[in-house]
């Protein structure tokens, strides 16, 4: 079996019991095949949503990623001003991509996930079942933590740049595999889901994959998403739903679960431009 990211050979290694498949050339690992249940589009479509793996999805969840979301646009903004297209590929129940066109953009999300998607489109927004079915050129592309869930990566890079306008931006965020909490807890680290996640990046794998495809990165980054401020808007979201629209509270594994999110993931942010002269 050969790397897709670089096409190199790969070397069988564990983590704790599990097995998984190493790049030596550009440290990618590559969940076994033994332990999949992310290809088939069925699972994306009736069963998974981004929100799904940690609390339920609420507008509650909407209002406390306020400050993550308006960091990414303040950023990105900066980089591809409005007006423009912005396609969020992955946009879940479109909380994201609702406040990029609040903030000048025209937009569009990509979503597998039928109830996810239903909401999106009942909030006003234009949102395609599958990337293939996309049309037109689009100034932005975001992609936030979708691309370690596609098996064959360089084909979903290549469909983007195809979307993309000449000096258009391709923005992606994966889990960090080579952050300091995965090595500390192994196969139980947050973000360790070989059952969904096919492909692990390390930044220089993240790299490689986007430079060889054409891209010129503008900014790469390893991160944690979840800071004090957003643990803070968190907890003031939480109280004002309870409150105000009799929403229960979190139950106490939804607030483990939480804090063990915000304290342990880390994650690569990679900006990338098409070239102006590109077709």
């Amino acid at each position: 079996m050969t790397c897709p990211v670089c096409s190199a050979a790969l070397e069988e290694r564990r983590i704790g019991s599990s097995p998984i498949l190493y790049c030596p050339s550009c440290t990618a690992h590559v969940t076994h095949p033994s332990l999949r249940r992310g290809d088939d589009a069925s699972f994306y479509a009736k069963d998974y949503t981004l929100t799904q793996t940690v609390r339920s999805s609420t507008e509650r969840h909407r209002y406390f990623r306020y400050p993550e979301y308006y960091k990414l646009l303040g950023e990105l903004s900066a980089l591809q001003p409005p007006p423009g297209r912005w396609l969020d590929i992955g946009c879940d129940h479109g909380f994201f991509i609702d406040e990029v066109r609040r903030n000048g953009y025209d937009v569009a999300g990509v979503e597998p996930s039928q109830r996810a998607r239903a909401y999106a489109r009942h909030i006003g927004l234009d949102v395609e079942a599958d990337v293939a079915n996309v049309q037109g050129r689009w100034s932005v592309i975001s992609m936030w933590h979708v691309l370690e869930h596609i098996g064959e990566p360089r084909a979903m890079i290549d469909r983007c740049i195809e979307l993309l306008e000449p000096g258009g931006i391709l923005c992606i965020r994966v889990p960090d595999f080579a952050s300091a909490w995965r090595h500390v807890f192994g196969a139980r680290w947050i973000w360790y889901q070989p059952g969904v996640h096919l492909v692990h990046y390390t930044d220089r794998a993240l790299r490689q994959l986007v430079e060889s495809s054409g891209l010129t990165v503008e900014l790469v980054r390893r991160q944690h998403p979840n800071t004090l401020l957003t643990r803070r808007s968190y907890g003031l979201s939480t109280t004002v739903f309870r409150r105000y629209a009799s929403l229960p509270s979190p139950s106490s594994r939804d607030r483990i679960a939480r804090l063990y999110q915000d304290v342990t993931g880390a994650e690569i942010f990679i900006v990338a431009r098409k070239r102006q002269t590109s077709s």
